[in-house]
């Protein structure tokens, strides 16, 4: 990456800066860490009046709803991949189990019965019971 970042500052004869210099720009300035700031500050930006706008999106924070928490659980809105997910609980043949995983293109569930046996079954022959957790979009 540093070579063609070289190679396209050389190409394009523009100017570039490197992250210290942003940030003591930024201090100087007296303003607060944000992706919108720092381009304000790289682009030149000094005593300009900034506008109601870009405040507010500077307040703005990541959405970590959607992300894997840091302690290890899991997401909390579910990734809709297949349409069931590992501990999943489903009915087969009159027993509850939990899903294990899906393969064949989702077309297959592996599951755990309640006596520990692995079950693997057609998607359509299993109907479910519970999430194991977050929500579900169905489209």
């Amino acid at each position: 990456m540093n070579i063609v970042r070289w190679k396209i500052v050389n190409k394009l004869d523009c100017d570039y800066t490197f992250g210290h210099i942003t940030k003591k720009r930024r201090i100087e300035q007296d303003l607060e860490k944000s992706h919108n700031t720092d381009a304000f500050v790289i682009a030149g930006g000094k005593n300009q009046k900034r506008s109601k706008i870009s405040k507010v999106i500077i307040q703005k924070r990541n959405n970590r709803s959607i992300q894997t928490n840091r302690k290890r659980y899991g997401r909390s809105i579910r990734k809709q991949k297949y349409p069931l997910s590992p501990k999943d609980l489903v009915k087969y043949e009159g027993k509850v189990c939990e899903v294990k995983g899906m393969f064949n293109y989702g077309k297959w569930v592996r599951m755990k019965d309640s006596e520990g046996n692995t079950v693997n079954s057609n998607v359509k022959k299993v109907e479910l019971v519970r999430y194991s957790k977050g929500l579900a979009f169905t489209s």
